[in-house]
């Protein structure tokens, strides 16, 4: 009995994967970059992305600028960010395939800035 409890154990809190790391995704022309913290139910970090080959570029400037908060339940994460072109969005996040996956839902302060970002993002840990 005691080996079942402890495999279901084992079972619910790795499906509740972790999401503090440094994650990117980059291709020729475009870098995202997020750095996440998760302290229990809650996630914080930051944020760099650079599109249009270096020519549109969000990052905060100072290391200890948050410019992403949340809250986890369920292992996906209710994510609010702040550009740096002064506009505020939404998104979630969760681990997927060891991917941490970022759909921006409200993209607004990258359309006011003329920034192409992709819907989702596929972030590979680093």
């Amino acid at each position: 009995m005691k080996k079942i409890l402890l495999a279901l154990l084992f079972a619910s809190s790795s499906s509740m994967a972790c999401m503090t790391g440094h994650w990117e995704e980059k291709d020729k022309s475009n870098s995202f970059t997020i750095e996440l913290v998760q302290t229990g139910s809650h996630v914080t970090g930051k944020y760099c992305f650079i599109t249009n080959n270096g020519n549109r570029i969000d990052c905060t400037e100072k290391d200890d600028d948050d410019n992403v908060h949340g809250d986890v339940k369920d292992g996906v994460a209710d994510i609010k960010f702040e550009s740096t072109f002064d506009g505020e969005g939404t998104a979630s996040a969760e681990i997927k395939g060891g991917k941490l996956i970022y759909t921006i839902k409200d993209n607004a302060p990258f359309i006011q800035a003329n920034m192409s970002v992709p819907e989702v993002i596929r972030f590979n840990k680093k």
